[in-house]
């Protein structure tokens, strides 16, 4: 059992590398603006949220923006936070994600889904609608 061979070597590390998720600022400059309500960057909710917006993001290119909104995070989130509960008639989850304004997921919801919800808008956004 003492041979050299029968020496366990540390586990090599992984060759994967993460970038770390960020708060999104979008600049409002396209037809889709994905808004997600988290209760601050780095919760894993939030984590889990943004990577399956990034992971469906990559498809759509520069025709949408990724906007986080912090609910408890400077005068400008919270007010944001306010006004989208507001026009949803409760308080919202987190993770929340929107649309051009709309609610469309209170839960994370699988890359299928949001990639259908996408191309929905991106659809009204070509036949005249306008982000909210």
């Amino acid at each position: 059992m003492n041979d050299k061979n029968d020496v366990i070597k540390p586990a090599q590390k992984s060759r994967l590398k993460l970038e770390a998720v960020e708060e999104r600022i979008a600049k409002g400059e396209a037809p889709v603006l994905i808004e997600i309500i988290c209760e601050r960057v780095h919760c894993v909710m939030y984590d889990y949220a943004i990577n399956t917006v990034d992971m469906v993001a990559e498809e759509f290119g520069d025709q949408i923006e990724i906007q986080t909104v912090v609910r408890r995070d400077g005068i400008k989130n919270v007010t944001r936070f306010m006004k989208i509960c507001k026009k949803a008639g409760r308080m919202l989850s987190v993770p929340t994600i929107l649309i051009n304004g709309d609610v469309l997921f209170t839960t994370i919801p699988l890359p299928d889904e949001l990639t259908d919800a996408i191309k929905q808008y991106l659809e009204k956004n070509t036949s005249g609608a306008h982000r909210k």
